[in-house]
């Protein structure tokens, strides 16, 4: 299986590039695409996930090491991905081709193309994927992903590489970095999860959520179970703020007994002369220092206080706030006017007591007793008329029974009250910025300050200075963190509260819907369990596979083998079964970051091509040499590098050459408006032809 070409149009730097691959075979299965930094390798490899995954690329571009925008995601990517060129003369279209040979005799080429807006370039929303089946060379009836039943992921999962697994063979050496930075427990975590497609099944957990969500969304009511829930909830969520206040006072109280400390020692050091004098500097410093930082965090309560308290409301549909507004205004006129009523009945019988009994004029003959109910009645009704029906801004329902007329108008108080303007916004983080540049100006004045130290006194002082600052630093962190979740849990709390207090009088026969909800539920659940329970399926698997692999790439001898625990725990074992503990070079971490990547890539079972950008960036020269011999050593497996001219230097590629099928040299050139664009040499690399 191998890549046999991969087109590029309008996209990224590329107006129109081409490039095409052999089938690995005689030991010749490395294809060198060189270019120096910021000329367009990295765009290849992104070309190659848009194309395979389209929108499902994003999430699998951030762990194959490459930068998405995280606030619009895949339309941002997409519009920063046309060519500019193509944006400046009107083109309103952007396409990847991918053709993948499965054997000599059978693959399948796929063609996604992205349409926008020719004068702004903004993306339509609008692409297409096509697949075409190919046989001894003969393109097959073309087929469009997401009709007739026909889908590019299933293609994928079959023959070529699943979404979720492709970040161990097309993926960034920037990436086996970060991993490599990683504790190795949290190595292996990923990668396992990666492998399992625990990914897919969160993912799954998600939508579940997201489903029920949206489903109970439309039941007017509560059953028992839920009521109870939600009183669970609330009673735990009160229990853990209670922790958090009694944690914050706790912490109030040692910051206050730290700085106390710190000042002592300020004035001890002040007072021992160090510096001649430049410690009274220091304290002037320190105490500015710590006046911007108050401000810092008023600044940061400020709008978090925007963020949780009036943000939320600017989200939800203007209609659903005012329709709120106009109910509780209804039910406002409709409480007065029963107090209205009710204030006045007494006065109806003092009326009606007051005509009946009246002596003057008389009534001659006097009424009988059917005359004289019917008079009461018609004073009663008349009475009534005044009154009946309500006004026609009194409200027709009354939903919002849980709140008395004084909560109605505080609520509508509190709506009035949250408008946020932009400017505001924009002068609390223009505060925040200036505070932490003076912050760190205060910072880099007290570092230049020096000392001087005779005995060891004060240096001794100082150490025990920096501590305590390093103590109040991370004090004060924790404050803020606390005061954030002390913020966000009581929002929450009143939420809760608020939700149990209506839930709790509405209860309804149990329906379709709520039984629907429970078994999205209890699949959850499910997951839950099943995901701790995948980790032994794959761990013995994996661990022999690193072995080998690492063995392979490492140039010291002493390592006979690694364990991998159920939890993620590693062992490297050395040939008398004692444990082996590594400094934590950059090197050793890389090798063994590969080694995990590679492993994975094994146990998939997936024979899929590697795509790898910046290879070798980080290792010396005997760790490139190894892990070369790693990517020559399955000669059938198809490696394509994306390397500028420091990794792979003329001279190793000289030593390589007879491995390499393929090269090309990415070229760029500036064609105005801050446009570049990137050819491509085929046959070429830096100094060296194939």
């Amino acid at each position: 299986m191998w890549i046999s070409k991969i087109e590029l149009t309008n996209f990224k730097s590329y107006q129109h590039a081409v490039f095409e691959f052999p089938e690995p075979a005689n030991g010749e299965n490395i294809v060198v695409i060189g270019g120096l930094n910021g000329y367009g390798k990295t765009s290849i490899l992104e070309a190659l996930y848009l194309c395979l995954y389209g929108k499902d690329a994003i999430v699998h571009l951030a762990r194959a090491g490459l930068k998405t925008d995280e606030i619009r995601g895949y339309p941002s990517f997409l519009e920063r991905a046309l060519n500019g060129e193509a944006k400046r003369d009107g083109q309103d279209h952007m396409s990847v081709r991918v053709v993948v040979n499965l054997t000599k005799n059978r693959g399948f080429d796929i063609l996604r193309r992205w349409f926008f807006r020719s004068a702004t370039g903004e993306w339509v929303n609008e692409e297409e994927a096509i697949v075409r089946e190919i046989t001894r060379g003969v393109p097959g009836t073309p087929k469009t992903d997401g009709k007739a039943n026909f889908l590019l992921s299933d293609l994928m999962d079959d023959y070529f590489v699943p979404a979720h697994v492709a970040p161990f063979f097309f993926f960034d050496g920037e990436e086996v970095k970060k991993l490599a930075d990683q504790s190795r427990i949290e190595q292996v975590k990923q990668g396992l999860e990666g492998l399992l497609g625990v990914v897919l099944l969160r993912n799954l957990a998600e939508r579940l959520r997201n489903f029920e969500a949206g489903r109970r969304s439309t039941i007017a009511t509560v059953d028992d179970e839920n009521i109870e829930r939600l009183l669970e909830a609330l009673t735990a969520d009160e229990a853990r703020l209670k922790e958090l206040q009694d944690d914050a006072k706790g912490s109030q109280k040692k910051l206050e007994s730290l700085k106390a400390e710190r000042q002592s020692l300020i004035d001890r050091i002040t007072s021992s002369g160090g510096g001649g004098g430049d410690f009274s500097t220091v304290k002037e410093l320190a105490e500015s220092r710590e006046q911007v930082r108050v401000e810092q965090r008023e600044i940061q309560k400020a709008l978090e206080g925007i963020l949780a308290d009036k943000l939320p409301f600017h989200l939800m549909p203007k209609g659903l706030i005012d329709g709120f507004k106009k109910q509780l205004l209804s039910e406002i006129n409709l409480a007065g006017w029963q107090a209205e009523c009710r204030a006045l009945e007494p006065k109806r019988d003092k009326f009606e007591e007051a005509f009946l009994g009246a002596a003057d004029p008389p009534i001659s003959p006097g009424l009988t007793q059917e005359q004289l109910a019917a008079v009461k009645t018609r004073i009663q009704t008349a009475w009534a008329s005044l009154f009946h029906p309500p006004p026609n801004d009194c409200a027709e329902i009354v939903l919002h029974e849980y709140l008395h007329e004084g909560l109605r108008h505080k609520a509508l108080q509190f709506l009035d009250s949250i408008a946020v303007g932009k400017q505001e916004v924009e002068d609390l983080l223009s505060r925040q910025r200036a505070c932490v540049d003076r912050i760190e100006e205060l910072n880099r004045k007290i570092s230049r300050i020096e000392g001087i130290d005779r005995d060891g006194t004060l240096t001794e002082l100082k150490r025990q200075l920096a501590k305590v600052s390093e103590d109040i630093d991370s004090t004060e962190d924790h404050i803020r963190d606390g005061d954030r979740g002390i913020h966000g849990l009581e929002a929450t709390v009143n939420q809760t509260r608020a939700r149990y207090l209506q839930e709790s009088k509405r209860r309804d026969d149990t329906s379709p819907v709520r039984e629907l909800l429970g078994k999205s539920e209890r699949v959850r659940a499910v997951i839950d369990q099943v995901i701790p329970a995948l980790f032994p399926l794959k761990v013995k698997a994996l661990q022999t596979a690193m072995t080998r692999v690492y063995k392979q790439l490492a140039h010291k001898g002493q390592v006979d083998k690694i364990v991998i625990e159920n939890d993620g725990t590693t062992h490297i074992l050395g040939k008398t079964g004692k444990e082996i503990s590594f400094d934590r070079s950059a090197g050793e971490n890389q090798i063994f970051a590969t080694a995990l990547i590679a492993g994975l890539a094994e146990v998939s079972g997936v024979k899929a091509p590697l795509v790898v950008d910046t290879p070798l960036g980080r290792l010396d020269s005997k760790h490139r040499e190894r892990i070369f011999e790693f990517w020559i050593g399955n000669a059938n497996r198809q490696v394509i590098l994306l390397s500028q001219d420091k990794e792979i230097d003329p001279d190793f590629y000289e030593r390589i050459h007879k491995h390499v099928c393929a090269t090309y040299l990415l070229e760029h050139m500036d064609v105005g408006d801050s446009i570049g664009r990137t050819t491509v040499k085929v046959g070429e690399y830096f100094g060296a032809a194939k």
